[in-house]
């Protein structure tokens, strides 16, 4: 292509790149640039600025071919992934193929690195914004090869894309500033050392046991039985539908974990090891109101605590007394127990294979309620104390209850 037909813009960056990398920035000049790309030099300024404005478009033209040749490179991979050593070959590609668009350019990485420090500050955050891309679409990546692969690593895409990268940087400048042979005998040695490290921490992906939830309409049957059992049954059911605790949760709540902020009932759970997470008690269940954040079943049976607590004054365990809900006989309720209440509320209700109904489901429908209302996933792990591993089969079982629904609705 003549040079009169690319754009001026263009033409200059591709001049600077062509410089930069085969004499480095510092000794590039402007003047040099301008008369290499046919241009007067108050053209380049007009487009960039100054020396530095010409540099980030360089390293945003760089980038963006990185990307595209990322994302070409996954493609034609990903969708042959399907074990831990396909994710080897995968890491293996994407780290080679790194190390060689870095090495070459070897002057434009050196003077990067030499001046880094005089880059003003608009120019490193507009160069992180860069990288930041090139990590999240790596990320995505190495997300499918994990879901191809059926496979789960300790940190999440991101941060591993992140560290990935920041080692193969590190490698490369090394080896364009320094006697690399002093610290690794050859690439395919780092290669092979920084893929081994990546791959042990690998996991098969655990049989996700299949949600099972409940239906709105037996909910409300259920939350019936248990108010007519009484007020402590009814604000056990409302624990387990409308905050998704599970049985053991409630026995470990005590009086000073219910609060309340912003007109919301909030409470504060705690698991073996002593890790707190805060959960929102909902006043509606399945898109029925069980009253307000002050006048709901479980401050309806807290009413009727403050005469047991007055009987119970002379109870050498004050902690049992503390406790949110009690038994009868004044001590802290037992899993046992709630088991116990649960059978009673749900006896008349089958699952459609005709078996009983547990109380884990319970916590399946809250959790699926919160993932329908549209809770962002970060959000929805934090509340429900769910590991990110462990969201697929939720969210798959949440995607079949929306297919279904919408079918039916194709027949109203």
């Amino acid at each position: 292509m003549s040079v009169s037909r690319i754009p001026t813009r263009q033409r200059i960056v591709n001049t600077a790149l062509e410089l930069f990398a085969s004499k480095g920035i510092t000794e590039t000049t402007t003047r040099q640039i301008a008369d290499f790309a046919q241009v007067n030099e108050v053209t380049l300024f007009r487009h960039f600025g100054n020396k530095h404005g010409l540099l980030l478009a360089v390293l945003q033209e760089c980038l963006q071919k990185y990307l595209v040749l990322a994302q070409v490179g996954e493609s034609l991979m990903v969708s042959d992934i399907s074990s831990q050593s396909d994710l080897r070959r995968f890491l293996k590609y994407y780290i080679q193929s790194s190390l060689r668009a870095l090495e070459s350019v070897p002057e434009l990485v050196r003077s990067l690195v030499g001046e880094a420090g005089q880059y003003p500050l608009e120019s490193r955050q507009a160069l992180a914004q860069g990288i930041n891309q090139v990590n999240q679409t790596i990320a995505t990546a190495i997300n499918d090869v994990l879901v191809n692969s059926r496979l789960q690593y300790s940190l999440p895409p991101l941060k591993l894309a992140n560290l990935l990268n920041t080692c193969i940087l590190g490698y490369a400048v090394i080896t364009l500033t320094s006697d690399v042979q002093a610290i690794w005998r050859d690439r395919d040695e780092f290669v092979s050392t920084l893929v081994d490290m990546f791959i042990q921490e690998v996991n098969p992906l655990a049989q996700a046991q299949p949600i099972n939830d409940i239906s709105a309409e037996t909910v409300r049957e259920i939350l019936l039985q248990a108010k007519k059992c009484g007020a402590k049954d009814y604000a056990i059911a409302y624990l387990l539908f409308g905050a998704g605790l599970t049985a053991l949760d409630i026995t470990r709540l005590r009086l000073k974990d219910y609060q309340h902020q912003a007109n919301h009932g909030i409470l504060l759970t705690r698991d073996a090891t002593g890790n707190e997470r805060s959960v929102p008690l909902n006043q509606k269940i399945l898109g029925h109101r069980y009253g307000s954040a002050t006048n709901n079943p479980l401050s309806a049976y807290l009413k009727t605590r403050k005469n047991e607590l007055k009987d119970l004054k002379d109870l050498k365990n004050i902690e049992d007394v503390a406790s949110l809900v009690l038994s009868s006989d004044g001590k802290p309720l037992s899993l046992e127990e709630i088991e116990q209440l649960w059978e009673r509320w749900t006896q008349p209700y089958r699952n459609l294979n005709g078996s009983p109904l547990t109380i884990d489901q319970a916590r399946h429908t809250w959790c699926l309620e919160m993932l329908s209302r549209g809770i962002d996933v970060d959000s929805f792990c934090i509340i429900s104390g769910i590991k990110p591993k462990e969201l697929l089969a939720y969210q798959t079982r949440l995607n079949q209850k929306l297919a279904i629904d919408k079918a039916i609705a194709l027949d109203s």
